[in-house]
């Protein structure tokens, strides 16, 4: 079934379009644009099929924005507005992926509450199994840090398990699912490996834990193999580490803050790009070890379930690790380093070639083009759920109108039919 046919002519707006090459569909876009101009309607200005193979998907809030994407692609300008594709069946295979701490920002969420009721039913629930409850926090928060990790990471994991709902509420499924440090709890969750209620108390333990070991710990991103970076940190004075293996030439460091910040600055005066995680703590390194027998205590009692989906583990190197979803796994996840360009390698090798980042804003989209790149892989299609000051309600069909232009067309739904999506 066409996406068109089953998105309600209500802002914001999705628009799709296709022809049977990219010339054809840049007038049609500007004819599209013209008549919007003249104040036609935004449904009426597009076709009831869309079976060509050049696709064109434009999202907006309001007929302006969308005036700007359709012109823009017209006339070959860039913009987040519109996004082109052909329907080559790359989207028939889609790995959904679930980055980490850093991905916050305020206003994040807000808009899953009143704009899906499936998302909102997540959210709702998860405010009761929270310690610090979501809806409040998300709704008032006035900076983009939300505090210490055990109030900041629970709120991105409610945000990224309310997103893989609405999604799922439309019939999409994802081929595998994969999560980068605590992205994990979510991937887990998606997975079937864990209930709503289990993920949450891992996320809770785990976050809390971290937050009392941070001891002034600090974090940062290095565009250098993971090899090399081990090397530097090394001739660092001071606890630094590899944290995270993102990508074949970016690598996550953590450590004593100012280990970390010594070695960011002798690497940058180098020439070396580093960025610094806004987060006051040291998960993947020595200064978790005292925290970690009592993670295994509290997530003791866990059973987690076979998975439903395939989920490639950042943990282990094993294809089918023992005891994944463990409280033994979960002490791994928080100390050992992130493992996840190996599992995009393992996703690329299988043959997938879409991939998305489900959470606020987009951590991992970079590693994953990378490690795609590096890997061999032909024309993937990565896109990000959420965009840090855009509402979940346009971002969330820019990513099903880039979906559609790889190929997707959405199954029939009378819930999505009805839905309020504006």
């Amino acid at each position: 079934m066409p996406l068109i046919d089953v998105m309600p002519p209500s802002p914001p707006w999705l628009l799709t379009f296709s022809a049977t090459d990219p010339a054809a569909l840049a007038d049609t876009a500007r004819t599209a644009a013209a008549l919007l101009v003249d104040g036609a309607r935004p449904e009426a200005v597009q076709p009831r099929t869309s079976g060509d193979v050049e696709r064109l998907a434009v999202a907006a809030a309001d007929p302006a924005g969308l005036i700007e994407g359709l012109s823009f692609f017209a006339e070959g300008l860039a913009s987040a507005r519109w996004t082109a594709g052909r329907a080559d069946g790359a989207a028939s295979r889609v790995a959904w992926c679930f980055g980490g701490h850093g991905s916050q920002w305020p206003g994040m969420g807000r808009a899953l509450l009143g704009w899906s009721p499936e998302a909102a039913t997540v959210l709702t629930t998860l405010d009761a199994l929270l310690p610090n409850g979501v809806i409040e926090p998300l709704t008032n928060a006035a900076d983009g840090d939300f505090g210490p990790p055990d109030t900041t990471q629970p709120l991105i994991f409610a945000v990224q398990v309310a997103t893989a709902e609405w999604l799922r509420s439309l019939g999409l499924r994802p081929e595998a699912v994969v999560g980068h440090s605590l992205g994990e709890v979510a991937a887990a969750h998606v997975a079937g490996a864990l209930t709503l209620e289990e993920a949450a108390r891992v996320v809770t333990v785990r976050s809390g834990l971290l937050a009392k070991a941070a001891g002034g710990g600090a974090m940062a991103t290095v565009n250098l193999d993971r090899h090399t970076v081990a090397r530097r940190c090394e001739q660092i004075p001071g606890t630094v580490v590899v944290a995270a293996h993102s990508a074949p030439r970016q690598t996550v460091v953590t450590g004593e803050n100012e280990a970390t910040r010594a070695l960011v600055g002798a690497l940058e005066a180098e020439g070396v790009r580093c960025r610094l995680i806004r987060i006051n703590a040291a998960s993947h390194s020595p200064f978790v070890d005292g925290v970690l027998p009592q993670l295994r205590a509290e997530l003791a009692g866990l059973t987690p379930a076979t998975p439903c989906v395939p989920w490639i583990s950042t943990v282990d190197a094993d294809r089918d690790p023992a005891g994944l979803g463990g409280a033994d796994y979960w002490a791994r996840n928080l100390r050992q380093p992130v493992r996840f360009t190996q599992a995009v390698s393992t996703l690329a090798r299988r043959g997938i070639r879409a991939y998305v980042e489900i959470g606020p804003h987009p951590v991992l989209i970079t590693p994953i083009r990378e490690t795609l790149q590096a890997a061999g892989v032909h024309d993937p299609l990565v896109i990000a759920s959420g965009q840090r000051g855009t509402r979940e309600s346009v971002s969330l069909l820019r990513l099903l109108g880039a979906l559609h232009c790889r190929g997707l067309e959405l199954p029939s739904d009378d819930r999505i039919a009805s839905a309020d999506l504006g």
